[in-house]
């Protein structure tokens, strides 16, 4: 990809080709299957993801 096709997919908010096949650096929500981008954790036992706001256990925060 060039950079004018580069600037072109950000004007015109079409998918990049990561996206386009389905392909995410982030992983599912294993509640809603939102991509989780952050994880806050309040102590040894809450765990959130962000931004859908679904709680975690330990364990499943360890499987991020």
């Amino acid at each position: 990809m060039t950079d004018g096709e580069s600037d072109a997919s950000v004007r015109t908010g079409t998918a990049t080709d990561a996206e386009s096949d389905g392909h995410s650096s982030f992983p599912p929500c294993p509640h809603c299957d939102s991509q989780v981008i952050t994880v806050t954790t309040r102590g040894p036992m809450t765990h959130v993801a962000g931004p859908c706001g679904c709680r975690f256990t330990p364990h499943e925060a360890r499987q991020l």
